[in-house]
């Protein structure tokens, strides 16, 4: 007697009705409670060790969504049936969770679980779906979605504790869960492995082959793929020889489509072969008679409108947004200034093929950062000045000083003390990074020089106490002589004592970690073999593309008032060592202190408390999507108050591209703390149209371009491109050898020479950058609109008015051509502008860490802002640190501005009122 005939008898008349909704229960003998319990076990094992970047709440709610969306389409659309418990729905919704990757939104996921629920009763055949339902919903959404919607990739599973339970999981599926289907699974994997080998010799000159072999077996996807939804007992054939004949064909048509190199291609490859069966299935049925074509017909629009009234809406919601709608001028424009004929010069170097030729192949990757911008009046004439690094230029133009003369003309200043560096990259490294801060607060600006490869510089600024402008090596005097990979800093007063401290972060690490004694990484220069198998000088990649720990972290310096002290990793709180690209520093949790929020590539970010100066305490939500648990590749910190609630918001810029459709994040700060202080920040970049999306984002910068009193951001993006090797008339994309690359284990991938050859071929290297304009509630890109048209390979973004009109004047850095520089065209706004000078006692002279608060009316309404002043602004860039804020139209604005300072964590002083349209200089007594 079947469970539903014994259910069904244990009722009595009255009770039955009411239960018969809920009798078809799955027997204990059901194979897919089995695959359901495996599902389950890595889902929970994924958000605890593995590195989902799913936490408990998406994944339930995608489960909770595909049960009722089963059950809603069961009833509309099947009502003379019992409502059966939807166990597939469960297993579609937990394959879901694990496979697809889609950024920070809740709406595709949605058209991707009811589309896999719909397709079970759209795609069907004699009342049986054909499809596996997760394999349609994945293709319909990559299809649909333009890369918002990817597969979840290796690099969120990666390591020897995921192949082994990979191993364990597919014996079970395979021989113990009696589905029988080991035909099916075993012919395709075999028939695989030979197109495999037959692609991995073709391209043999390019690729090593066991990149080739490790990145698709070992990849979870494909594993997934060919354990749990090529066997699907429903939607795939019983007899023997069809499950040959199946196999054979997706690999056939998998191998063409690499041919065209595309990516994802099993899930097509079983897309196209079962819509092809689906086909003959009716057409076979058609030509045989009686076939009943208007009826199916007619069943199948019910059964399509059914679908279209749960997809729809969800639909809209992922196409749509509120920007679409926003088509509200800017009310300013960016003029491009020549920057030859400004003065500024970047002429093309050799620096590619002066590399060790044993990395040659993947030089591009790794000098990929470096171009670096940052602002500062280095000669107090009161006109922000620019220092630039140029790692890939000639070394004539490689770190270079220009003096702003006023009327956007650069003058350049030549610096003695950098000559050995700019000419002897071999030795001394490249320059990649610089920040200006006064360390000895005498009143002008000293500079650091990033180096990588190399030796830091620090160079004091003698102008004060010789009255002429002059820089002197000093590094060894304050003990900065230290080798590194640096492209990141932040300058802080984090103990408060009046002097500004450093932070400075690694990329890659500095010593190669194979080897007894300290070995430095010299990208020009690697270490020779030992033996005919030592390959110890190429194990520098990052070991994993979500949670690498095998960078060069960061090193905090204390400013004793003679040196910097290297103080130990405890007082940060640290004991790995990430991949530093961008360091934020400024009070993000109210309470006088600065705080540091650190980018790191292959995630996760770090966001760290001070602790009253004692030391810094590390913030790790408890799930994914919280502060501290992302497993991105963020690049830029950039942090201010973009709601204008007095709590400062952090924007974190990150790639969203096929393979990675993560996008930035945008954490905004609401005041509320928890018990472990992530309930503060939120990351709102989906909501607020802020994530970059379809963008290889970098260096990003704020600034309130057009004056309506909301900061505004400006986003730069693109990855490399072939200006400086080019090979062919048409770059090739180096993307899709990327997957494989990305696919590997970590003994693969952190492999230099596992490397695909990169020479020639382009990633991203067209890509417009991105002006977003704040509307309160979101943002909407005017870039277009705003004359930011060029496409390239941007890094850096800096922000200054170099003509000191109030209007926020632009310039941007590019690894393979000269920088851009942009004048604001302004707007019928008013402004002031605030220059900041602490005593260099309780609060340097800088003024990093004094936050600034506005009040002023316009139409009659009070409005409020807060800025606070930053040592270093986004990625490898550094903005002009005055404070300038827009406060509206000039029809009903302000003339006076009250201003209120509270100087380097203190108390609000007493607020002045200041005249408006103006810049005021403002001495802390």
């Amino acid at each position: 007697m079947s469970v539903e005939s014994i259910a069904a008898a244990t009722l009595d008349p009255v009770s039955r009705k009411a239960r018969v909704l809920w009798v078809r229960l799955p027997a204990w003998s059901d194979p897919r409670l089995a695959f359901a319990a495996l599902l389950a076990i890595y889902l929970v094992l994924g958000v605890t060790v593995l590195g989902f970047n799913r936490d408990p709440w998406q994944i339930a709610g995608t489960v909770a969504l595909a049960m009722a969306s089963d059950m809603l389409l069961h009833r509309l659309l099947r009502p003379a049936e019992p409502l059966l418990f939807p166990l597939s729905a469960v297993i579609s919704g937990m394959g879901l969770s694990i496979l697809l990757n889609y950024a920070h939104g809740s709406f595709w996921p949605a058209v991707a679980v009811i589309l896999t629920i719909g397709s079970k009763y759209l795609l069907t055949f004699n009342g049986r779906h054909v499809f596996n339902p997760t394999l349609v919903g994945i293709v319909t959404c990559l299809a649909l979605a333009e890369d918002m919607v990817s597969p979840a990739p290796a690099y969120q599973w990666g390591g020897e504790a995921a192949l082994s339970i990979f191993v364990v999981t597919a014996a079970l599926a395979l021989f113990v869960i009696r589905i029988n289907r080991w035909v099916l699974t075993l012919s395709f994997l075999a028939f695989y492995f030979v197109g495999l080998a037959l692609r991995a010799w073709i391209v043999r000159w390019h690729v090593p082959p066991e990149t080739m072999f490790l990145g698709a077996m070992t990849a979870p996807s494909f594993y997934l793929f060919a354990f749990f939804m090529l066997p699907d007992p429903a939607t795939s054939p019983d007899k023997r020889k069809a499950q040959v004949a199946t196999a054979l064909a997706i690999v056939l048509v998998d191998l063409l489509l690499h041919f065209r190199q595309s990516v994802n291609t099993h899930f097509y490859a079983a897309f196209l072969v079962v819509a092809a069966h689906f086909v003959h299935l009716h057409a076979a049925a058609l030509l045989k008679g009686g076939y009943g074509v208007r009826e199916r017909l007619r069943k199948f629009g019910a059964r399509l409108l059914a679908v279209s009234m749960l997809a729809g809406p969800a639909t809209a919601g992922a196409l749509l947004g509120p920007w679409i709608f926003d088509d509200a001028e800017p009310g300013f424009h960016f003029e491009p200034v020549d920057a030859e004929k400004a003065g500024i010069r970047s002429r093309p170097g050799t620096v590619l093929e002066d590399v060790d030729p044993r990395i040659a192949h993947i030089a591009k990757w790794v000098l990929s950062v470096g171009d670096a911008v940052a602002v500062a009046d280095v000669d107090n004439d009161g006109l922000p000045d620019l220092f630039l690094t140029y790692t890939l230029k000639d070394s004539r133009d490689r770190a270079a000083l220009y003096l702003n003369k006023g009327s956007f003309r650069f003058e350049r200043f030549e610096i003695p003390a950098l000559e050995r560096l700019v000419q002897n990259a071999r030795e001394e490294g490249l320059p990649a990074g610089a920040v200006f801060f006064d360390w000895d607060n005498d009143g002008d600006q000293d500079l650091l020089v990033l180096v990588g490869y190399g030796k830091l510089r620090f160079l004091e600024n003698r102008l004060v106490p010789e009255g002429k402008l002059r820089f002197e090596d000093v590094t060894e005097r304050v003990g900065l002589d230290r080798y590194g990979i640096s492209v990141s800093a932040g300058v802080f007063d984090y103990d408060r004592d009046g002097k500004l401290d450093l932070i400075v972060g690694q990329a890659f690490s500095p010593y190669l970690p194979a080897y007894n004694k300290p070995t430095e990484f010299n990208v020009f220069e690697l270490p020779p073999a030992q033996h005919a198998d030592d390959r110890r000088m190429f194990d520098f990649m990052h070991r994993t593309w979500h949670d690498a720990n095998n960078g060069g972290g960061v090193e905090l310096f204390r400013n004793t008032g003679g040196r910097f002290e290297r103080q130990a990793d405890s007082v940060l709180g640290l004991g790995d060592h990430r991949w530093t690209l961008a360091i934020g520093s400024a009070d993000l949790n109210d309470d006088g202190w600065p705080d540091l929020y650190l980018a790191n590539d292959f995630g996760p970010d770090q966001l760290l408390l001070n602790q009253s100066g004692r030391g810094f305490a590390p913030v790790r939500g408890r799930f994914s999507g919280e502060v501290g648990r992302d497993t991105y590749k963020s690049m830029n910190v950039s942090i201010a108050d973009f709601d204008n609630n007095g709590h400062l918001d952090v924007y974190v810029s990150n790639v969203h591209h096929p393979l990675q459709s993560e996008g930035s994040m945008l954490w905004m700060n609401a005041g509320v703390r928890d018990a472990h202080d992530t309930a503060r920040l939120k990351d709102q970049a989906a909501a607020r149209n802020a994530l970059n999306d379809r963008r290889f984002g970098w260096g990003a910068a704020t600034a309130d371009l057009d004056g309506d009193g909301a900061l505004d951001l400006l986003q730069a993006n693109g990855m490399v491109d072939d200006a400086y090797d080019r090979k062919d008339a048409v770059c090739e994309d180096y993307w899709y050898w990327n997957e494989k690359i990305a696919l590997t284990p970590p003994d693969v991938h952190g492999y230099a020479d596992r490397w695909a050859d990169l020479r020639g071929r382009c990633i991203f290297p067209a890509e417009r950058n991105r002006v977003y304009l704040n509307r309160g509630r979101y943002f909407v890109d005017v870039a277009a609109k705003v004359g930011w048209d060029k496409r390239g390979t941007s890094r850096a973004v800096a922000i200054a008015d170099f003509d000191n009109d109030g209007a926020p004047d632009v310039i941007v850095t590019h690894q393979f051509a000269p920088v851009s520089l942009y004048r604001n065209s302004g707007s019928a706004a008013h402004w002031i502008g605030l220059r900041l000078a602490g005593n260099g006692r309780e609060c340097n002279r800088d003024a990093i860490g004094s936050r600034v608060r506005i009040e002023y009316r316009r139409d009659g309404e009070l409005h409020t802002q807060w800025r606070e002043v930053q040592g270093t602004s986004g990625f490898s860039a550094q903005s002009d640190r005055r404070s300038l804020f827009g406060l509206g139209a000039a029809a009903g604005a302000a003339s006076e501005v009250s201003v209120s300072v509270s100087w380097c964590g203190g108390k609000p002083e007493t607020p002045v009122k200041l005249a408006a349209d103006r810049y005021h200089f403002l001495q802390q007594p």
